[in-house]
């Protein structure tokens, strides 16, 4: 099997389990008795973890190597996401996610950091099939999750189950991945300290990637509580909103490398970000479920190859690749979080629609900052040209 294939067959393995987690987390919360704010207390286990280790992501890729980091966290990750069905409390949830959280984060860096390797040594653009796969793979995961619930499953057997399954694959699939040497910095820079306000280039490219974390983080939280409360949706149907979006988001993804080797980053970039823009001006005059579902497909769409470009782009500006790409996660990470309750909090006194429209200046940020991808255009064209080896 081909290196391509490999780090595609990683990024669909990588959320299998995790999306089975996804589907039983009421399961989890029935059984410990939690409140909805206790849930979310033990459920931030995983972005405060996120948080904690990024900052040191870069160097400690850096170290030891992508493959090396890859296999042990993946590992580790997929060990320790068979256990939150023995929580018996909100401590011991908090904990075990914690713990899940920083092997996951650790573990997409090296993938990314893989992948953006072997685009540029195959010759051929792989980033935004890769994040592809990822979406199918969590949406894969949530399913078989649901079926084995309604085998009777209990959740820790269900999570074992995938364990058992996934992790051998897995660990043979980043085995077969070549051993490269020390990651060098591009043009004999290295990576600035996360601590450190970054250079212009990385700095604006993150930035660039703030109105798509923002937006993918608010569909998440928000789209369902939009379709309830403004346009009147029945409950069963609130979550085909958010499925619209997930599905052009994916669809997206798989579009993504061919678009950009046509288009472009930069043009690339601005179109899909016109496209999600148009989808925020949809929400604000949208009246009923259909015109929700169009606006969140537009969304979806608009903001699908956002963040696989944005790891072209900074692998190709001075510093490491896993340095550039740990900042780069972690800003997306602190996008993907306080935006929902920036939106939450105007909601809380204006209404959830005029809550939304917060999208439409962070989406506006992402449009005149889509020149910051120039620099990912070198490995558009490195890869447009017929591979060496």
């Amino acid at each position: 099997m081909t290196q391509v294939r490999l780090i595609m067959l990683i990024f669909f393995l990588d959320p299998l389990v995790f999306g089975n987690w996804l589907s039983r987390i009421p399961e989890v919360q029935a059984g410990l008795g939690l409140s909805p704010a206790e849930l979310a207390l033990a459920l931030l286990g995983m972005p405060v973890s996120n948080l904690l280790i990024l900052p040191f992501a870069g160097r400690i890729c850096d170290a030891v190597g992508a493959r090396n980091l890859l296999i042990y966290t993946f590992a580790g990750m997929l060990l320790i996401l068979s256990l939150p069905g023995l929580a018996f409390d909100i401590p011991s949830l908090f904990l075990i996610l914690f713990f899940c959280g920083a092997l996951l984060a650790l573990a997409e860096l090296a993938m990314n950091v893989e992948a953006a390797r072997i685009e540029k040594e195959a010759g051929r653009l792989i980033m935004s099939t890769c994040h592809g796969c990822w979406s199918v793979g969590i949406g894969v995961g949530s399913f078989l999750g649901a079926t084995l619930a309604t085998l009777g499953l209990t959740v820790t057997e269900a999570l074992v189950l995938s364990v058992v399954v996934v992790l051998p694959v897995a660990v043979w699939a980043g085995l077969r991945l070549p051993v490269v040497g020390p990651a060098k910095a591009a043009h004999d820079t290295p990576s600035p300290s996360f601590f450190a306000i970054p250079p212009k280039g990385l700095l604006l490219v993150c930035l660039f990637s703030v109105g798509f974390a923002v937006t993918e983080g608010a569909m998440g939280d928000w789209s369902g509580i939009f379709l309830r409360d403004e346009t009147g949706t029945p409950t069963a149907m609130l979550g085909y909103g958010y499925a619209t979006f997930a599905a052009l988001l994916s669809a997206g993804r798989f579009m993504g490398d061919t678009l950009r080797k046509r288009l472009g980053m930069v043009v690339l970039g601005r179109l899909f970000v016109s496209i999600a823009l148009g989808g925020a001006l949809v929400i604000s005059v949208a009246t009923d479920f259909w015109m929700g579902a169009v606006a969140f497909g537009m969304i979806g769409l608009g903001i699908s190859v956002a963040f696989p470009m944005a790891v072209t782009a900074v692998t190709a500006i001075p510093g490491t690749p896993a340095g550039n790409v740990a900042i780069l996660s972690a800003i997306y990470v602190l996008g993907f979080l306080a935006g929902p309750l920036v939106i939450g909090g105007l909601a809380e006194f204006l209404g959830i629609r005029a809550g939304l429209m917060f999208l439409i200046p962070v989406l506006l940020l992402s449009l005149l900052l889509s020149g910051s991808l120039r620099p990912g255009d070198r490995n558009v064209a490195a890869a447009a040209e017929p591979a060496k080896a």
